[in-house]
């Protein structure tokens, strides 16, 4: 089994198209076949090698690595040999309509109520007319001529698709210039690489009705194909590298772990439960391709928050002290994680409460009872302090002072964190000394 993920560098990969790479690679991972990584750079104008690497770094980065890669741009000495051979075999015909011929004949025909389906005027020039065209400097474009009969599939997730190839248009394969549109190097690299499987958005459906008759033009057997439905943000909009939509690179950015995504982007859209497995084999071995609904999953930033919240919270302090220690090597990791962990989204938060303990609060500006702060000073349990001193602390102030409940919980939260919720302060306490309490409770 091999199957391939093709970006265009033409722009950042966004979590649509991740998630093609994420189905494919995950899919002849678990059948223990290749995943290639194709770049469709032919587009030389607006292909750019700095998308390309990134493209590459963000797949690193969630976690997928690829057997072979390949750029498309290098590969013309291939194309060029197929597309003879389709030229000898009458499959490819040139054609010298223009841009604007083409726009009028197409208006005629959806004036007149019929389809807007190219009539094949230029198969039906002489050889003089055709030489006369090239006399004049007339450049053609080059078609597809479609055989007449029903294109038909068995599709991984729609199930039977059907096109009546009297409804399609020859393609356009090569333009004016001579460059190459996405279909027939497309076809080609499947055939060469001996693609077995292709998953790719549903948009590219209609594309594979003319593949298949590419592939058996060029006496090749016919891929798999799966095709899963877009993502759509909360007003059903598809995502593009072009509108602004979520990269994963803006994602990481973000704070997101890289297990989060993949997690996600495996699961969404299929019946499979979203839950906090970070074992990537897990992940892989419990995915089925038959459970990817033929809807358009949404794509919640809000679940995914909640799913890095609770993925982060399944962490042991020893599988994540060597991240720990990089924000803090003075405080014992053990406890540190201990304390932050249930009140964190993203890791670098952890950031966030280091400083709160490290901090020293204006206990004055928070209106806090000087008296009850005196008598928190004075039954404050001898050092070194651990979980039990929060409960052995609180009784002996309850004592002194009658207070309970949240009258003797939030002053004392306030005076430490200088918030009004957070972390348990009995797992605060270990991370604490004498010195710094008095300090946040203003007395030194």
């Amino acid at each position: 089994m091999r199957s391939r993920f093709a970006p265009s560098p033409t722009g950042l990969i966004h979590v649509g198209n991740a998630r093609s790479a994420v189905l494919n690679w995950a899919y002849v991972k678990k059948n223990k076949g290749k995943f290639i990584l194709r770049i469709d750079d032919t587009d030389i104008l607006r292909s750019k090698k700095e998308f390309e690497i990134k493209i590459k770094e963000n797949l690193n980065w969630l976690g997928i690595e690829w057997d072979e890669t390949f750029n498309q741009s290098s590969r013309q000495k291939i194309y060029q040999e197929n597309i003879k051979k389709l030229k000898e075999l009458g499959r490819l015909y040139p054609c010298f309509e223009t841009e604007e011929e083409l726009a009028l004949k197409k208006k005629a025909l959806l004036t007149s109520g019929k389809p807007p389906i190219y009539d094949r005027f230029s198969l039906k020039l002489t050889s003089e007319e055709l030489n006369k065209n090239l006399e004049q400097g007339k450049k053609p474009h080059w078609r597809f001529k479609l055989e007449d009969k029903i294109i038909s599939w068995v599709d991984l997730i729609k199930g039977e698709v059907f096109f009546d190839s009297k409804n399609l248009s020859d393609p356009v394969l090569i333009r004016e210039d001579g460059s190459l549109l996405y279909h027939l190097p497309s076809v080609i690299d499947d055939i060469t690489e001996n693609i077995t499987d292709i998953i790719r958005g549903e948009d590219h459906i209609s594309n594979t009705a003319y593949h298949i008759q590419i592939f058996k033009a060029l006496g090749s057997s016919i891929p798999n194909f799966a095709h899963h439905p877009f993502l759509t943000d909360n007003k059903g909009r598809g995502f593009g590298k072009r509108i602004g939509s979520l990269s994963i690179e803006s994602l990481k950015e973000e704070g997101y772990e890289n297990i989060t995504l993949l997690n996600y982007l495996l699961n969404i859209g299929s019946s499979n439960d979203v839950i906090a497995e970070k074992n990537i084999e897990v992940l892989v071995n419990n995915f089925n391709l038959k459970n990817i609904s033929s809807s358009s999953p949404k794509f919640s930033k809000e679940v995914l928050k909640s799913l890095n919240k609770d993925i982060l919270q399944s962490y042991k302090s020893n599988e994540i002290s060597f991240r720990i220690v990089e924000l803090s090597n003075i405080l014992p990791q053990d406890q540190l994680w201990q304390f932050v962990k249930n009140n964190i989204s993203f890791f670098l938060d952890i950031k966030n409460w280091i400083d709160v303990i490290n901090s020293k609060n204006n206990v004055f500006e928070k209106n806090i009872n000087k008296n009850f702060l005196d008598i928190a000073i004075e039954t404050l349990p001898n050092e070194p302090f651990n979980e039990e001193t929060w409960n052995t602390w609180t009784n002996l102030i309850k004592n002194k002072t009658g207070l309970k409940g949240k009258d003797l919980f939030m002053p004392l939260r306030i005076a430490l964190t200088g918030k009004d919720k957070g972390p348990e302060l009995k797992y605060l306490l270990p991370l604490l000394n004498k010195k710094m309490i008095l300090k946040k409770f203003g007395k030194i």
